[in-house]
């Protein structure tokens, strides 16, 4: 199954233990990412930092320049979607 998501460009969704949804520090955060990418962790922060709510799922999308991190969240009852560029950082919104 991993060949044929492969193929069409997409990866299975990053598995995470509820330790790894902590707050990164602030140095965590400066720190430029050492593969070009930032990690799970930051990604979290940086849309916990512009949108509240509860993690439900975290994946790895897109290719090359167009990898973000899709974080499904839910707050009061509404689910939305939020995507953190893998590289840049910047945050937007499906919505």
């Amino acid at each position: 199954m991993f060949v044929a998501e492969a193929a069409l460009g997409q990866l299975p969704p990053v598995q995470l233990n509820p330790g790894d949804l902590r707050n990164p520090s602030q140095q965590e955060l400066r720190n430029p990412p050492l593969n070009g990418m930032i990690t799970e962790r930051q990604a979290v922060a940086l849309a916990r930092q512009q949108y509240a709510g509860n993690i439900l799922r975290i994946s790895l999308v897109g290719e090359g320049q167009n990898r973000r991190y899709q974080i499904r969240m839910e707050n009061e009852g509404k689910v939305f979607t939020v995507f953190v560029h893998a590289t840049t950082g910047q945050v937007s919104s499906s919505g």
